[in-house]
């Protein structure tokens, strides 16, 4: 069987297996998970390796970092398709008068998907990570907030903290949901002579429009990221307020299953 080798945003080489037909069932078949869920199951089934690590498993995908686990799910779609071009799918929506439409799109990703890579910060600053093993990767950033003073640390997203973020009820997130993915902690200094320092939860209410601004930065500076979002024409364009709608393909099931886009 062939397969496919390429480097993740993390600097850590990646091989995978292509997509077969049981793929596709998985991806079809568990309608009591979503999308994600079931990709997850795939991810397990194509890895070869990352790395030299050869065993891999739900705990270690679901450990992945996003953007690691974004570009492997976006890489082996487009070997398996031999990197065509285009992509076609039914986009369905409701039109002014509320009835259900289909209209067949076409969409270029000749270009592939812009990939940013996984940042580190040292003595020098910020730059590219390049690590060669998955355990290498530190996943904890910790810096110091310019207005409190305060320090923070956070953890760089991965599978588990998309998981949480599936847990909380629409009705409940916020601004916030972002950041607390990413499990905040503050530095808490011990009141007690000889005491030990300890990290607590983050109450990001607490935090100034600055520091909490400035967190959000240097979480969006230093994450890697692979964009698989695009925009495109609304087909009821005409009577819409909004005439371009956002597309994120990843989240598209025709994207991992071609065969049914049309």
């Amino acid at each position: 069987m062939k397969t496919h080798v390429f480097k993740l945003p993390s600097g850590v080489e990646c091989e995978v297996k292509e997509l077969m037909g049981k793929h596709q069932r998985m991806l079809t078949e568990h309608t009591n998970k979503n999308l994600s869920e079931n990709l997850n199951d795939v991810l397990v089934d194509i890895i070869v390796r990352v790395g030299s690590k050869k065993n891999i498993d739900r705990e270690f995908v679901l450990s992945m970092l996003s953007a690691d686990r974004k570009k492997i799910l976006v890489e082996v779609r487009q070997f398996t398709m031999d990197f065509e071009p285009t992509f076609e799918f039914v986009y369905e929506y409701l039109d002014s008068n509320g009835k259900h439409q289909e209209e067949e799109l076409s969409i270029d990703i000749s270009e592939g998907f812009p990939t940013k890579p996984l940042m580190v910060i040292d003595n020098d600053g910020v730059v590219e990570a390049s690590y060669e093993e998955y355990d290498q990767i530190k996943r904890e950033i910790e810096l110091e907030l310019p207005r409190s003073k305060d320090k923070i640390k956070f953890s760089l997203l991965d599978g588990k903290g998309e998981r949480h973020a599936m847990t909380v009820a629409k009705s409940k997130r916020s601004s916030h949901t972002s950041i607390e993915m990413r499990n905040p902690r503050i530095l808490k200094k011990s009141t007690k002579e000889g005491g030990d320092d300890i990290w607590i939860q983050a109450n990001l209410d607490t935090f100034s429009f600055k520091d909490i601004s400035y967190l959000r930065a240097t979480i969006k500076e230093v994450e890697g990221a692979v964009d698989t979002e695009v925009m495109i024409e609304h087909p009821d364009a005409e009577n819409r307020e909004d005439k371009e709608v956002t597309v994120d393909l990843v989240s598209v099931l025709a994207f991992f299953f071609p065969s049914e886009a049309i």
